[in-house]
């Protein structure tokens, strides 16, 4: 038998590719008996990607092809995305294309343990002074586990206080509505974490961008002092432990299988 880990990620084609070599490099020494691959969901990074030269990076459904060719292969699919989304679906579907034993691995926020281990995580990060608002900004969806968003909220203000607030890019709860809740509130400076695996082109573009609809603008606009965490969730602590816990909860399926 040959274990095969997948790393499934939406992906990026900027710096943060340092953000992925770090969870690689903190999950694999838990798996020596397996091999590891990287899929990108996203054509686009992988077309940009792949122009580079390198290492290729496959989608899912083309690394899934390959591997079926031995019968000896068992594969688990671990999803490196944030919430069961569209994306982590998408996945879902496209594993079933595998004709050998398969197994899924979880997103970060799957489970209650997972949401309070993160906020362990991110209250470091806010510290103590409630003077200043804290904003934990994903990038947001359509589907329906959007109120994840909420749930971490209510967590985090349990926690840390009502200077929490959580909002997303794209999509409810949207982040530009915020702004009059925390200008109403009187705050005037504002710790903006971004709750995205990878500091990428979200980042640099809606967060840390020069439009007059990035973050850093919409400050600028109202007066507001801006203190940018620049780095993604995948540098936290916790995070390469949750993701490797659910991948060895699904080694546990796919032995079942067996």
């Amino acid at each position: 038998m040959e274990k095969h880990i997948i790393l499934n990620a939406f992906g990026t084609s900027t710096q943060a590719q340092i953000s992925y070599d770090h969870l690689h490099a903190l999950i694999a020494p838990h798996f020596a008996d397996c091999q590891f691959h990287w899929t990108y969901t996203s054509p686009v990074i992988r077309q940009t990607v792949n122009k580079r030269g390198g290492s290729h990076v496959y989608s899912l459904p083309e690394l899934i092809s390959q591997l079926n060719g031995s019968t000896k292969n068992h594969l688990v699919i671990q999803s490196m995305h944030v919430l069961p989304g569209h994306e982590f679906h998408r996945m879902v579907r496209e594993s079933r294309q595998a004709t050998v034993p398969s197994a899924i691995g979880m997103p970060l926020l799957t489970t209650p343990d997972d949401y309070l281990r993160v906020s362990d995580d991110l209250m470091e990060l806010i510290g103590s002074n409630k003077k200043r608002a804290v904003l934990i900004l994903g990038h947001g969806t359509t589907h329906p586990c959007w109120t994840g968003y909420l749930a971490l909220e209510r967590i985090l203000r349990k926690r840390a206080g009502s200077h929490i607030f959580v909002a997303a890019l794209e999509n409810f709860p949207h982040s530009h509505s915020i702004i009059d809740e925390i200008i109403s509130r009187g705050f005037v400076e504002i710790l903006l974490i971004p709750f995205l695996m990878v500091a990428g082109m979200h980042f640099l573009r809606d967060i840390n961008g020069n439009s007059p609809r990035s973050w850093k603008s919409l400050c600028a606009k109202h007066n507001i002092s801006l203190i940018l965490h620049d780095q993604g969730l995948a540098m936290l602590p916790c995070i390469a432990d949750i993701f490797s816990s659910h991948i060895k909860h699904a080694l546990g399926t796919l032995h079942q299988q067996i």
